[in-house]
C-alpha cells in the first residue's frame, strides 16, 4: 500500500555574500538568485521505516543568472535544488511524514572539468548490492572507513567512519545506476565543505581557488536524514524531471533548477566527495532569517558538475527508473 504526503516546501536563495555560482558572459560576470515557493508531494510505499520527522526547505541557486555583481568564484551553469518526488520501488521507499528539507547546490564555471589534485583518500571497497528487477547495476560504494550498514539508525548519522560510509554507499548507488565510477571520500572536500557549514548560513559557499560543485540540504528535527536527503531528494526526487534531457550537452535554466543536484552525484568526472553534517542549534539562518531547520548538511565535489556543455558527455540515462534504493537500504 502507498500513500502520498503533502510537504510544504519553501525554496529560497537571497543573495550569496560569500563566492557563488556565477556565470561568465562576454567580458562581465553575472550571478544568479532566486525566491520559490512550492508544495511537494511525495509518494511512498509503506512497510518500511520513514525518516524522522522534520520538514522541507529546499533552495537552489538558478542558471541563468540576474546580472548583478559576481563574486570571485567564476562558475558555469548554476547547480539546483531538489523536490523530493515519488519513486515506487520494489525496496523500501522511506515515508517522510513532514521531512524537512532545504537543498542547494553549486555549479562550475569552467567548461573544461579537471580534477582537482588533493590528498587521495584511502578507500576501502566495499560492495553494496542494490535491489535490482530487470537490470544490472555495477556495485557500489569504495568507503575511507567503517563499513556500511543499512537500516534506520542512519537517519541519525551525522560524522565518523559510519556516517561516511553511508554517504558514499547513496551516492555511489545513484552513480552505478548512470554508469559512473564511484566516489571515493576526500578530505580536501570535506575541509571545504566545513567552512560552509560553519557558518551556519543557508547559502553556497566555497573559498576563493577551490574548484568543486557543491549540495546543501538542512532539516530540522531530532535527525539529520542525511541519506533521505541524498536518496530520496537530490537523486529520486531530480530523476523524473530529468528524463527528457539525459543525452542533451546542456539543460535548460527553468529545468535546473529540478535537477541540478541529481546531475552533480552522477557526473562521471566527479571522481571525489566529502560532506559535513552539523546542528547550527539557535544559530541557523535560512533566507536571511533565522531557523529552526538547523540540521545543515553540505556536501562539496571534485572535479565539479553542472560545467556547461558537459552534461551529455558526463551524465548518461538511468539503467533502470524503478529500481532506485531507498534512503534507509
Amino acid at each position: 500500500m502507498r500513500s502520498s504526503i503533502l510537504l510544504a516546501s519553501a525554496l529560497a536563495m537571497g543573495a550569496l555574500a560569500s563566492p557563488k555560482p556565477t556565470r561568465r558572459k562576454g567580458n562581465r560576470i553575472v550571478t544568479e538568485t532566486e525566491l520559490v515557493i512550492l508544495t511537494v508531494t511525495v509518494t511512498v510505499t509503506e512497510g518500511y521505516p520513514e525518516p524522522p520527522a522534520s520538514s522541507v526547505y529546499i533552495s537552489t541557486t538558478p542558471q541563468e543568472p540576474a546580472p548583478t555583481e559576481a563574486s570571485s568564484v567564476p562558475a558555469a551553469p548554476p547547480s539546483s535544488t531538489t523536490t523530493p518526488t515519488p519513486a515506487p520501488v520494489p525496496s523500501p521507499e522511506p515515508e517522510p511524514t513532514s521531512f524537512e528539507l532545504v537543498s542547494s547546490l553549486i555549479p562550475t564555471s569552467t567548461p573544461s572539468v579537471e580534477t582537482q589534485p588533493g590528498p587521495d583518500p584511502e578507500p576501502t571497497s566495499a560492495e553494496a548490492t542494490k535491489p535490482s528487477s530487470s537490470t544490472t547495476q555495477a556495485s557500489v560504494p569504495t568507503i575511507s572507513a567503517g563499513s556500511h550498514i543499512s537500516g534506520a539508525d542512519q537517519a541519525y548519522l551525522s560524522s565518523g567512519p559510519d556516517y561516511q560510509a553511508a554517504v558514499l554507499y547513496h551516492h555511489n548507488v545513484a552513480r552505478a545506476n548512470h554508469g559512473a565510477a564511484p566516489l571515493t571520500w576526500d578530505a580536501d572536500c570535506e575541509a571545504a565543505a566545513l567552512l560552509a557549514a560553519k557558518t551556519c548560513i543557508f547559502e553556497h559557499y566555497i573559498p576563493d581557488g577551490v574548484r568543486q560543485g557543491q549540495n546543501l540540504f538542512t532539516v530540522s528535527g531530532e535527525a539529520f536524514n542525511v541519506t533521505a536527503g541524498i536518496t530520496e531528494s537530490w537523486y529520486k526526487g531530480e530523476l523524473e524531471p530529468m528524463m527528457p534531457y539525459f543525452g542533451q550537452n546542456d539543460i535548460p535554466d527553468d529545468v535546473f533548477h529540478s535537477v541540478g543536484h541529481l546531475t552533480q552525484m552522477v557526473w562521471k568526472d566527479t571522481t571525489k566527495v566529502g560532506c559535513v553534517s552539523l546542528d547550527c542549534g539557535a544559530n541557523m539562518i535560512v533566507g536571511g532569517v533565522s531557523s529552526t531547520l538547523n540540521k545543515y548538511t553540505v556536501c562539496n565535489y571534485a572535479a565539479p558538475g553542472n560545467v556547461a556543455g558537459g552534461y551529455a558527455e558526463n551524465v548518461a540515462a538511468p539503467i533502470s527508473t524503478t529500481n532506485l534504493g531507498s534512503w534507509a537500504d
